[in-house]
């Protein structure tokens, strides 16, 4: 047991390592982050349906980085992940869209902090 115990606690740091925050207030409460802290919006993205969440990209990107979209299927949605990099307030928008309309809006406010 005690052979193995540096193997897994380098696994559980690994693991914790590449976990993102997950944010889910809508504005206009506010989600705290600190800077350079990872996190991600989940969101219900069902593709029978034929809509698709999009994000407006009218946010400081200064201030957050768009690290990449990911869709973990129809029962668990999609995620939007981010990395704060530096101090400020930052308002994410995302549209729900089929085909050309649009059916629903979520908004995000972010705060950086040191």
């Amino acid at each position: 047991m005690l052979k193995s115990l540096p193997f897994i606690l380098s696994l559980y740091l690994l693991l914790n390592s590449c976990s993102y925050k997950q944010i889910k207030n809508e504005a206009p409460a506010i989600n705290n982050v600190k800077v350079n802290e990872k996190f991600r919006i989940n969101l219900p993205e069902d593709h029978r349906t034929g809509s698709s969440w999009q994000l407006n990209n009218d946010y400081n990107k200064s201030l957050l980085k768009n690290l990449n979209v990911v869709w973990h299927g129809n029962e668990k949605g999609i995620d939007f992940n981010f990395q704060a990099l530096s101090v400020g307030e930052v308002t994410l928008s995302l549209i729900k869209r089929k085909y050309v309309d649009t059916i629903d809006y979520k908004t995000f406010i972010v705060s950086v902090k040191r």
